[in-house]
């Protein structure tokens, strides 16, 4: 994984200005989210983010929003799922504390290299409806396409209304399938998952013709 601590070991072992990749001497970035979060701080995730992530997603999972209830058994099975993914956390300017956070996934829908990319965002419980969802979703896309990646795809439960709504309001997402059981819900019913699929090598302009 990629984390803020191997973003810095490997900047030091770089000589001169040329840093991994491009945009990385950008983060952290102070972003403004919306009349609710004014300031927010977009960075590569630490240590402790990434284990509160795995925390939230548990406790999103406990009450069906957007994770099966049988997901992640323990934080090592969370970990290994995203072994070798891109983490980035948005943090309260003022008081640092994580507010949702952002990983760049490998896709299990393409058979090859490390060039489709499967976001995963979890806004804190506490902070929702404030704006955070579309703002992870447009900062993945954005950074997806800054690493390199040729498409992503989004696997997404279909009770899932908040997401399905930022992509429908971003746009340039194309639904290209659905699973019929896509995970399991606390109360033991199944539900299915959306896949929607995005060129990322095509300009916004294209993506939404």
């Amino acid at each position: 994984m990629l984390l803020r601590q191997e973003v810095d070991e490997k900047n030091k072992n770089i000589s001169g200005g040329n840093k991994m990749v491009s945009f990385l001497g950008t983060l952290p970035s102070i972003e403004s989210v919306s009349s609710a979060l004014p300031a927010v701080v977009l960075d590569y995730m630490t240590e402790s983010q990434l284990t509160e992530t795995y925390h939230m997603i548990q406790k999103a999972a406990k009450y069906g929003h957007g994770f099966g209830f049988q997901e992640f058994s323990s934080e090592d099975d969370f970990r290994n799922e995203i072994s070798g993914s891109r983490c980035f956390a948005v943090t309260c300017k003022e008081e640092g504390t994580l507010l949702a956070s952002l990983i760049l996934a490998q896709s299990k829908f393409y058979r090859g290299s490390d060039q489709v990319v499967d976001p995963y965002i979890i806004v804190k419980y506490s902070d929702r409806c404030k704006g955070l969802g579309e703002f992870c979703m447009r900062q993945a896309i954005k950074l997806s396409v800054s690493f390199g990646y040729i498409a992503m795809y989004i696997d997404t439960f279909a009770n899932n209304v908040a997401i399905l709504r930022i992509i429908d309001k971003i746009g340039g997402f194309q639904q290209v399938g659905c699973l019929p059981v896509g995970g399991c819900l606390p109360c033991g019913k199944f539900v299915p998952s959306i896949i929607f699929y995005r060129n990322l090598l095509i300009g916004e302009e294209n993506n939404n013709t």
